[in-house]
Protein backbone atom coordinates (compact mmCIF):
# COMPACT_ATOMS: atom_id res chain seq x y z
CA UNK A 1 0.00 0.00 0.00
CA UNK A 2 0.86 3.57 -0.77
CA UNK A 3 0.78 6.00 2.05
CA UNK A 4 2.24 9.18 2.88
CA UNK A 5 3.59 10.35 6.20
CA UNK A 6 4.09 14.04 7.27
CA UNK A 7 6.97 14.08 9.36
CA UNK A 8 8.74 16.95 11.86
CA UNK A 9 12.60 16.48 12.01
CA UNK A 10 15.84 18.57 12.64
CA UNK A 11 16.87 20.05 9.82
CA UNK A 12 20.51 18.76 10.16
CA UNK A 13 22.59 16.90 7.88
CA UNK A 14 22.06 12.94 8.46
CA UNK A 15 18.71 13.95 9.65
CA UNK A 16 16.76 12.05 6.46
CA UNK A 17 19.12 9.82 6.43
CA UNK A 18 17.95 8.46 9.48
CA UNK A 19 14.42 8.83 8.76
CA UNK A 20 14.95 6.77 5.54
CA UNK A 21 16.76 3.99 7.66
CA UNK A 22 13.84 3.51 10.24
CA UNK A 23 11.06 3.41 6.85
CA UNK A 24 13.51 1.03 5.39
CA UNK A 25 14.50 -0.81 8.75
CA UNK A 26 9.76 -1.65 9.06
CA UNK A 27 10.13 -2.93 5.65
CA UNK A 28 9.31 0.63 4.13
CA UNK A 29 10.04 1.82 0.41
CA UNK A 30 10.55 5.49 0.10
CA UNK A 31 9.24 6.63 -3.20
CA UNK A 32 9.09 10.63 -3.12
CA UNK A 33 10.29 13.30 -0.67
CA UNK A 34 8.89 16.69 -0.48
CA UNK A 35 10.44 19.13 1.74
CA UNK A 36 7.33 21.15 2.81
CA UNK A 37 8.88 24.01 4.89
CA UNK A 38 12.12 24.43 6.57
CA UNK A 39 12.27 26.92 9.66
CA UNK A 40 14.05 27.46 13.11
CA UNK A 41 16.56 24.49 12.80
CA UNK A 42 13.19 21.87 12.16
CA UNK A 43 12.19 20.53 8.60
CA UNK A 44 8.39 19.41 7.75
CA UNK A 45 9.15 17.06 5.26
CA UNK A 46 6.10 14.94 3.14
CA UNK A 47 7.24 11.05 2.58
CA UNK A 48 5.80 8.76 -0.19
CA UNK A 49 6.35 5.28 1.16
CA UNK A 50 5.01 1.81 0.00
CA UNK A 51 4.99 -0.91 2.55
CA UNK A 52 2.89 -3.88 3.17
CA UNK A 53 0.16 -3.49 4.99
CA UNK A 54 0.56 -5.59 8.15
CA UNK A 55 4.28 -3.61 7.83
CA UNK A 56 2.73 0.07 8.03
CA UNK A 57 2.11 -0.12 12.15
CA UNK A 58 5.70 -1.04 12.90
CA UNK A 59 7.30 1.46 10.32
CA UNK A 60 4.99 4.25 11.99
CA UNK A 61 6.23 3.00 15.87
CA UNK A 62 9.89 3.00 13.86
CA UNK A 63 9.14 6.50 13.25
CA UNK A 64 7.75 7.77 16.46
CA UNK A 65 11.11 5.80 18.22
CA UNK A 66 12.81 8.28 16.58
CA UNK A 67 14.98 11.07 19.46
CA UNK A 68 13.60 14.71 18.00
CA UNK A 69 11.38 13.53 15.48
CA UNK A 70 7.55 13.42 15.15
CA UNK A 71 5.25 12.57 13.07
CA UNK A 72 2.73 14.81 11.81
CA UNK A 73 0.37 12.41 9.77
CA UNK A 74 0.27 9.66 8.06
CA UNK A 75 -2.59 8.91 5.41
CA UNK A 76 -3.46 7.35 2.17
CA UNK A 77 -1.38 8.95 -0.43
CA UNK A 78 -2.67 11.24 -3.15
CA UNK A 79 0.51 10.95 -6.20
CA UNK A 80 3.98 11.77 -5.33
CA UNK A 81 5.11 15.44 -5.16
CA UNK A 82 6.51 15.88 -8.20
CA UNK A 83 3.04 15.08 -9.67
CA UNK A 84 1.64 18.79 -8.47
CA UNK A 85 3.01 20.52 -11.60
CA UNK A 86 1.21 18.05 -13.96
CA UNK A 87 -1.78 18.17 -12.14
CA UNK A 88 -2.04 21.73 -11.51
CA UNK A 89 -1.25 22.09 -15.26
CA UNK A 90 -4.00 19.64 -16.83
CA UNK A 91 -6.24 20.98 -14.28
CA UNK A 92 -5.89 24.46 -15.62
CA UNK A 93 -6.19 23.72 -19.53
CA UNK A 94 -9.30 21.53 -18.43
CA UNK A 95 -10.45 25.11 -16.63
CA UNK A 96 -9.24 27.03 -20.01
CA UNK A 97 -11.10 25.13 -22.22
CA UNK A 98 -14.46 24.37 -20.65
CA UNK A 99 -13.96 20.74 -19.14
CA UNK A 100 -13.83 21.93 -15.52
CA UNK A 101 -15.52 24.75 -14.16
CA UNK A 102 -14.45 27.09 -11.64
CA UNK A 103 -16.35 25.60 -8.78
CA UNK A 104 -14.47 21.92 -9.38
CA UNK A 105 -11.22 23.13 -10.14
CA UNK A 106 -11.04 25.51 -7.21
CA UNK A 107 -11.94 22.70 -5.24
CA UNK A 108 -9.74 19.96 -6.70
CA UNK A 109 -6.99 21.52 -7.50
CA UNK A 110 -6.35 23.45 -4.19
CA UNK A 111 -8.23 20.72 -1.89
CA UNK A 112 -6.10 18.06 -3.72
CA UNK A 113 -2.87 19.40 -4.01
CA UNK A 114 -2.89 20.39 -0.59
CA UNK A 115 -4.37 16.97 0.49
CA UNK A 116 -6.81 18.50 2.16
CA UNK A 117 -9.54 16.12 3.44
CA UNK A 118 -12.30 18.68 2.65
CA UNK A 119 -12.58 21.48 0.15
CA UNK A 120 -16.19 23.51 -0.16
CA UNK A 121 -17.43 26.26 -1.50
CA UNK A 122 -18.90 28.80 0.34
CA UNK A 123 -20.82 32.36 0.40
CA UNK A 124 -18.22 34.69 1.82
CA UNK A 125 -21.17 35.62 4.59
CA UNK A 126 -20.86 31.88 5.55
CA UNK A 127 -17.53 31.45 5.99
CA UNK A 128 -16.14 29.59 9.00
CA UNK A 129 -12.80 31.18 10.95
CA UNK A 130 -10.01 30.47 9.73
CA UNK A 131 -7.36 28.12 11.83
CA UNK A 132 -4.07 26.34 11.43
CA UNK A 133 -5.96 23.43 10.04
CA UNK A 134 -8.90 25.13 7.56
CA UNK A 135 -7.54 28.00 4.46
CA UNK A 136 -10.38 30.29 3.75
CA UNK A 137 -9.48 32.00 0.64
CA UNK A 138 -11.70 34.27 -1.23
CA UNK A 139 -12.79 33.25 -5.04
CA UNK A 140 -15.61 35.57 -5.81
CA UNK A 141 -18.50 36.28 -3.69
CA UNK A 142 -17.72 32.87 -2.20
CA UNK A 143 -14.86 31.53 -0.58
CA UNK A 144 -13.12 28.02 -0.82
CA UNK A 145 -12.60 26.72 2.53
CA UNK A 146 -9.86 23.77 2.75
CA UNK A 147 -9.72 21.86 6.14
CA UNK A 148 -7.69 18.69 7.37
CA UNK A 149 -6.66 17.04 10.56
CA UNK A 150 -3.66 18.52 10.71
CA UNK A 151 -1.92 22.24 10.12
CA UNK A 152 -1.17 24.17 7.04
CA UNK A 153 2.11 25.86 7.06
CA UNK A 154 2.47 29.25 5.96
CA UNK A 155 4.27 27.70 2.72
CA UNK A 156 1.07 25.58 1.75
CA UNK A 157 -0.93 29.09 2.51
CA UNK A 158 0.47 30.33 0.00
CA UNK A 159 0.53 27.52 -2.41
CA UNK A 160 -3.36 27.62 -1.93
CA UNK A 161 -3.59 31.64 -2.85
CA UNK A 162 -1.92 30.76 -5.51
CA UNK A 163 -3.38 28.47 -6.72
CA UNK A 164 -6.80 29.48 -6.48
CA UNK A 165 -5.61 33.06 -8.14
CA UNK A 166 -4.58 30.93 -11.53
CA UNK A 167 -7.91 29.33 -11.09
CA UNK A 168 -9.72 32.30 -11.20
CA UNK A 169 -8.06 33.92 -13.64
CA UNK A 170 -7.88 30.99 -15.97
CA UNK A 171 -12.08 31.19 -15.51
CA UNK A 172 -11.58 34.79 -16.60
CA UNK A 173 -9.55 33.89 -19.71
CA UNK A 174 -12.55 31.51 -20.43
CA UNK A 175 -14.92 34.24 -20.48
CA UNK A 176 -13.16 36.68 -22.27
CA UNK A 177 -12.74 34.11 -24.78
CA UNK A 178 -15.40 31.70 -24.60
CA UNK A 179 -14.75 30.23 -28.21
CA UNK A 180 -10.98 28.85 -26.58
CA UNK A 181 -10.65 25.47 -27.36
Amino acid sequence: MEIMLRCDLPDRPGALASLAGAVADAGGDIQAVDVVEQAEGRALDDLVVVAEPEAVSALLGRIEALDDFSLVHAGPSRGHPGDAATRLAVGLESLLNGAMTLDHAVAALAGGLLRAGQADLVPAAAAPRETDRRIVLAVDERVVVLSRDYRFTPTERGRAEAIVRACVQAALCRVQDPTRS
